[in-house]
């Protein structure tokens, strides 16, 4: 900010108040300006990010509603194969081969579904500060909706890891050996739908957070973002 030397020293003490006023009206006006134009910066910063973090969610709820189906398409598939090698092996014609028959179908069904849930926009506005101007509210709760997602994504993974590749493990032993004993094969079918069903019951829970931040979303569609709690900071 520049400010204009007197062209000659105030004759009296009024004009002296005179000049004196006038610069300092002119620097509060300055600064005022500035907190006026920074304000809308950060509003409209502020706003950028929750579309993108919005827009975010709303395809993460897409991919977890697309993936939870499939999973429950998929444990129902299991759950009739599972019936069948029961009423198999407690029929009188149950045979090795009529198991081995069975545990072969399983292979195609080994297609679980995970979805890939992305943190792109809100990793960028924590990286560029931005989320530094949202609502506290709104930013508490992007914050804990993305933990979840975190959380129930590693369940997921953890849960398909240890106990997929065990149960894809014990099915491909019996048919390599040629051997699918009653017992060891419905505890193989039935370890693996209960594997199907936890992660299905994970995915739920996920797929309910998500809708709630949804309804959550269009209920809070007209709420401020922050930017005197940012000015703050």
């Amino acid at each position: 900010m520049h400010v204009e030397p007197l062209e000659k020293l105030p004759r009296s003490v009024r004009e002296f108040l005179s000049h004196y006023a006038m610069i300092v009206l002119s620097i509060l006006t300055a600064l005022a300006l500035e907190q006026v134009a920074l304000g809308l910066e950060h509003r409209h910063e502020g706003q950028r990010a929750r579309e993108e973090i919005e827009q975010e969610i709303a395809s993460n709820r897409k991919g977890v509603e697309e993936s939870s189906k499939t999973t429950r398409q998929n444990g129902d598939a299991w759950s009739a194969l599972l019936k069948r090698a029961v009423a198999d092996v407690r029929s009188k014609e149950s045979t090795n081969e009529s198991r081995l028959a069975i545990l072969l179908e399983s292979g195609p069904l080994f297609r679980d579904s995970l979805p890939s849930l992305k943190t792109t926009a809100w990793d960028a506005a924590i990286a560029d500060h931005s989320v530094n101007y949202l609502d506290h509210e709104l930013l508490s709760r992007y914050s804990d909706l993305y933990a979840s997602q975190r959380l129930f994504t590693q369940a997921m993974w953890d849960t398909l890891r240890d106990s997929g590749v065990r149960n894809l493990s014990e099915i491909t032993e019996a048919v390599y050996m040629r051997k699918a004993d009653p017992a060891p094969t419905i505890a193989a079918l039935n370890t693996r739908l209960l594997t199907i069903r936890i992660v299905q019951s994970q995915m739920e829970q996920l797929e309910v957070a998500l809708k709630d931040a949804g309804a959550q979303q269009a209920s809070a569609a007209s709420a401020p973002v922050s930017s005197a709690s940012a000015a703050s900071r």
